[in-house]
């Protein structure tokens, strides 16, 4: 009979014990936001802020409770600052009118929240007015194709006079980096960077692209939109005359409107992430040509890559070589300046050939050479281009024994 009562009595017994430690824990808690707030709210305001935070200050983002003076409290503390845009409707918007401040004790345990404190922190003084001889960055991210915006992508603000910030998107995409100190002779501008896991952003909107470097002046907004995408793959596959894998070594060309890029392998498939140092960008068409050591080619084989995105990011292509063999030559393009003087690690592009079906790409050495094997062609023969920025130069001609092709850049 005690067995059949106690049994109850244990469980109840055991339920009160675990209670009263969990309100012992948010007692703690509690003791603990307060604390680390307190804290917060004595510091300079311009301190006020998680390092490299947005704003920036003197604040850890995360720090154990023992660290504050708690003891018996196993668990983390994370404080977040921000800014908030809170003007009234006839003063000057700053954007930072004053700071909010989230402090939330997590048991280390099970990762329970026990406790989320906040607090405001006003600026002293006119407050209010000071951002006027300030500035303001405002980033926007968006994918690529979808033209959606990227939330939780992580920002980072560098390069100016002010503290270098970092912060996360929000479900517009964006993210507001206020009370900037302007630019300066020797502090000319600030570079807006991104990390979004799976993406990368476009090349042309990296530093020193403008939408992504900027000066600043006092009073200025300046809104930019930054473009992601997720990278693609091509798989190339070679095959004979015949539709059998084609297993020798060759030599594959992928071109689009961002790039060429020439590349060797052993049969019968390639697999193509980036092409001239750029991860494959979606939503392109893009050509692909194989060259064999003993002239035989396909003809350019073109698509829309990848399959489908997001969701299938590679695309397969099927090159099909020729069963005519051509007599291959050696073709050496030399690359000068105006003044005759050779130039490196010049970008080349060999294009033409028999039926126009050849296309390679390569860079020149240090004495301003690139040295390519092609098919023998007298006509319509070969078209070399070399570029260097905005500097570009052009010969044409027949190639049917070994040359050489001097390309004037200017």
């Amino acid at each position: 009979m005690f067995a059949v009562v106690s049994a109850p009595l244990a469980g109840v017994m055991l339920a009160g014990v675990a209670t009263q430690r969990t309100s012992h824990e948010r007692t703690l808690a509690v003791q603990t936001a307060q604390t680390q707030i307190e804290q917060i709210r004595s510091l300079p305001y311009d301190s006020v802020g998680v390092l490299n935070g947005n704003p920036a200050g003197t604040v850890s983002a995360s720090v154990a409770a023992s660290q504050l003076g708690i003891q018996g409290l196993d668990a983390t503390v994370a404080t977040k600052v921000s800014f908030m845009d809170d003007a009234p409707a006839t003063s000057y918007r700053t954007r930072a009118d004053y700071k909010r401040v989230i402090v939330t004790v997590t048991r280390n345990s099970d990762g329970r929240r026990l406790v989320q404190q906040a607090t405001y922190v006003a600026p002293p003084g006119a407050g209010a007015y000071a951002g006027q001889s300030q500035g303001i960055v405002i980033a926007q991210i968006i994918d690529l194709v979808l033209n959606t915006p990227l939330v939780n992508a992580t920002v980072n603000l560098a390069g100016g006079p002010s503290t270098t910030r970092n912060d996360v998107t929000d479900a517009a995409g964006q993210v507001v980096f206020p009370t900037l100190l302007p630019t300066t002779p020797t502090q000319p501008a600030y570079d807006v960077t991104v990390s979004a896991p799976g993406y990368t952003i476009l090349k042309d909107d990296l530093p020193p692209a403008s939408a992504s470097h900027t000066s600043i002046v006092a009073g200025q907004t300046f809104q930019t939109v930054l473009r992601a995408y997720k990278s693609c793959t091509i798989v190339l596959t070679a095959a004979n005359s015949n539709g059998t894998p084609y297993t020798g070594a060759a030599t594959a060309t992928v071109s689009s409107s961002r790039g060429t890029q020439s590349f060797s392998f052993t049969g019968p498939q390639l697999t193509v992430t980036s092409i001239a140092g750029e991860a494959i960008v979606p939503n392109l068409q893009y050509t692909v040509r194989i060259l064999a050591p003993n002239g035989t080619y396909s003809v350019p084989v073109q698509a829309l890559v990848p399959t489908s995105y997001p969701t299938e990011l590679s695309k397969t292509l099927v090159a099909t070589l020729n069963a005519v063999p051509i007599t291959m030559v050696p073709l050496t393009v030399k690359v000068v300046n105006a003044s005759g003087v050779a130039q490196a690690n010049i970008a080349v592009n060999v294009s033409g050939g028999p039926s126009s079906n050849i296309l390679l790409a390569g860079t020149t050495d240090a004495t301003g050479n690139a040295v390519f094997s092609v098919p023998s062609n007298s006509s319509p023969g070969y078209t070399t281009t070399a570029k260097n920025g905005a500097l570009t130069g052009t010969a044409t001609g027949g190639v049917t024994s070994a040359t050489t092709r001097t390309v004037t850049i200017r």
